[in-house]
């Protein structure tokens, strides 16, 4: 979600990083829908069935947008000049570590994150997709996804649990090349500025997450910023968790 703010010379345009992010959505879209035609309009009526899912998350996206519309900050969120030195993590075997930075309501109110332990189960999770992309195996990440909702693999598609662990398994499917492959998807795309989450992840040695809480704190979205490279945080979705049953799982992913 874009979001506004004083210009600064030292950084893009919102209208640069708007069209980056929209550009990059543009072609995660139209290679998924290249692999997957739905000529009988499967894919038409599973939008309507999670259309309250869908509605929840973008009424959260409203709400980042005013939000940022306040705060005054780039969509970097932090200056240039104190970012991270780019790390190559795999050369140590060093972890991605996570950080908290800021929690909100839907009345746009910060939240003491030391009084929300259902964070902890929502870090858990992230860590542990965060480990999987590392190691460029998300074997079990349908296990992370309820059954009876499915997740969004982006804005546009959604995948029902058996869709998505058929999916997985493709050695030269969507995941392997959005997720764990550069050159993989340099070379379906033909765009060499094309960055798989696993390459862009490698280069920062930790990532930031605001969190924002629906009614309820049964459902939340999670925005990321990269340390080292926050110039390229529109590279990475949202991720959505919901509660089911005692624990959490993916209804949208980064």
């Amino acid at each position: 979600y874009p979001r506004t703010i004083t210009h600064n010379a030292e950084q893009p345009s919102l209208a640069t990083k708007t069209g980056k992010s929209q550009e990059h959505t543009r072609m995660r879209n139209e290679t998924r829908e290249k692999e997957h035609p739905d000529p009988e309009g499967k894919s038409s009526n599973r939008i309507m069935m999670n259309f309250a899912a869908r509605k929840s998350i973008a009424l959260i996206g409203l709400m980042l947008l005013s939000l940022s519309a306040c705060d005054g900050k780039t969509d970097s969120g932090s200056d240039s000049r104190t970012k991270d030195p780019v790390v190559d993590r795999s050369a140590n075997g060093a972890s991605l570590k996570l950080e908290r930075r800021a929690a909100f309501d839907t009345t746009r109110q910060r939240l003491e994150m030391s009084e929300l332990p259902q964070l902890d189960a929502v870090d858990k999770r992230l860590e542990t997709l965060f480990q999987m992309i590392d190691r460029r195996d998300l074997t079990g990440l349908e296990k992370m996804v309820y059954p009876g909702e499915g997740v969004h693999v982006d804005l546009k598609a959604h995948r029902t649990v058996p869709e998505l662990k058929k999916e997985l398994s493709q050695p030269d499917g969507y995941f392997q090349k959005f997720y764990l492959d550069s050159q993989l998807l340099r070379q379906s795309t033909g765009d060499s500025s094309q960055v798989s989450l696993h390459e862009l992840f490698n280069k920062n040695s930790r990532v930031q997450a605001e969190y924002y809480l629906e009614p309820g704190a049964t459902q939340i979205e999670v925005r990321f910023y990269l340390g080292s490279t926050p110039e390229e945080n529109f590279r990475v979705n949202n991720a959505v968790l919901i509660q089911r049953e005692g624990e959490w799982y993916f209804l949208q992913l980064p």
